[in-house]
């Protein structure tokens, strides 16, 4: 194999491989909050009706991604949004504008903090059907239309509201009858009649920014969301147009604190792992790993990530303090510097690596942690995937320095997210 694999302009590349037939392609193990409900009034009668009319409106469905990126926060970080005062006053309404734009750097957990709020929101109207939770999480490979953005919308009070439920029911049956679905115009009036009906409704967006500006969909979307009338939150990166387009809003800036930061990194040396033996036989060497990630980081979770599984591939306290003095404050340097390491590897460990990247980029969906031992084994030419043939998940993970994760809560092996688009 290459020592000069492009695996970042592949990883980026990678659209339409259909891996949902292959063994390697299932998802074992219980969601997280998967069956959360937002509004605790669902009449189990309704069941199979409600679920129809919610996938008529619109297939896309963000539930399952908030389980996924909830799920892997690490607990205590990010409570620092809750308190600050502008958050406040937007979940109060006292400001002029209900919208608050929250732009940050990329990597410093936007999406993390998104779903933080999400849940936060959740729990705390629970218990009551006069008040709505709803989120949209945007992501560059997919490029749903402004339609099927704001009918998840309403799709999500289908599911959760038993009177919006009926009155939608009733709104569109004809158009079910006929076999066609409304307009964009005719969702939104609806949406917008059925926010009404509720004394608040919050709804979150999590990176506008990856959703393109080709034909003003961004825009298009941004004016829809705001027309409602509801508590509209926005994360996205801090880009000048989305900026001018919310210039007359409230800003609440993100950015990792340095409490989040240490904790994020300890909650790093796992036991078992190379990193953590090395603190064990020299305690002083793991705060002197906190604090130089922590110097470096400059505000982002992904530097962090990236820079302790670099660490991870050190055999030596030496080595790892000789690595400290050289960490990157870029994540695009910081990304290449543990590529040049993978393609140092012997000739065995950099094929597993490189394998593990393409076969986790390549599958059309998630793979537990057994599903890429095995996409790793048929991929290198394994005659079967029993289990005396497997690589082991954690020789796996070693070999892909940190680019390479497992969600602990659903078994899935994922890519740390590399922001290719910067």
């Amino acid at each position: 194999m290459s020592h000069d694999v492009d695996v970042r302009g592949t990883m980026a590349q990678a659209w339409s491989v259909d891996a949902r037939h292959s063994t390697f392609s299932e998802v074992h193990g219980q969601q997280v909050n998967g069956d959360h409900t937002i509004i605790n009034n669902y009449n189990t009668d309704d069941a199979e009706e409600r679920s129809k009319l919610a996938a008529w409106f619109t297939p896309l469905n963000f539930r399952q991604k908030h389980s996924d990126v909830y799920g892997s926060r690490r607990e205590g970080t990010g409570d620092w949004v809750l308190d600050d005062e502008k958050f406040k006053e937007w979940i109060r309404g006292d400001t002029n504008s209900k919208t608050l734009w929250c732009p940050g750097i990329p990597g410093a957990g936007k999406t993390i903090l998104a779903s933080h709020i999400i849940n936060s929101l959740t729990e705390k109207h629970k218990n009551t059907d006069e008040v709505a939770v709803t989120y949209i999480y945007c992501d560059y490979k997919e490029q749903p239309t402004v339609y099927d953005i704001v009918a998840s919308l309403l799709k999500q009070l289908v599911e959760n509201s038993s009177p919006t439920f009926k009155n939608v029911a009733s709104e569109y049956k004809s158009h079910q009858k006929k076999g066609y679905r409304p307009t964009l115009q005719e969702v939104h009036k609806t949406l917008t009649s059925e926010i009404k009906r509720f004394s608040q409704v919050f709804v979150v967006v999590d990176a506008l920014d990856e959703i393109t500006e080709l034909g003003t969909n961004r825009y298009e979307l941004l004016k829809r969301l705001q027309a409602l009338g509801c508590h509209l939150l926005v994360t996205s990166r801090d880009i000048k147009s989305i900026g001018d387009a919310l210039r007359e809003v409230p800003c609440m800036r993100i950015r990792a604190n340095e409490k989040d930061i240490r904790q994020y990194i300890e909650g790093c040396f796992l036991p078992g792992t190379t990193l953590e033996g090395l603190i064990a036989e020299d305690p002083p060497l793991k705060e002197e790993v906190v604090e130089c990630v922590t110097k470096y980081a400059d505000g982002m979770f992904l530097l962090c990530h990236l820079h302790v599984g670099s660490l991870e591939t050190m055999v030596t306290c030496k080595e790892v303090r000789h690595a400290l003095q050289n960490l990157s404050q870029e994540v695009n340097s910081a990304y290449d510097q543990i590529m040049i390491r993978i393609n140092k590897l012997d000739k065995k460990r950099r094929e597993l690596a490189l394998t593990a990247i393409m076969c986790i980029t390549y599958a059309f969906e998630p793979l537990s942690d057994r599903g890429l031992q095995e996409a790793v084994t048929l991929s290198r030419g394994g005659t079967g995937i029993s289990s005396d043939e497997l690589v082991g998940v954690a020789t796996i993970l070693g070999a892909c320095s940190g680019l390479v994760v497992v969600d602990k809560e659903r078994s899935v092996a994922r890519l740390i997210r590399l922001l290719q688009q910067l």
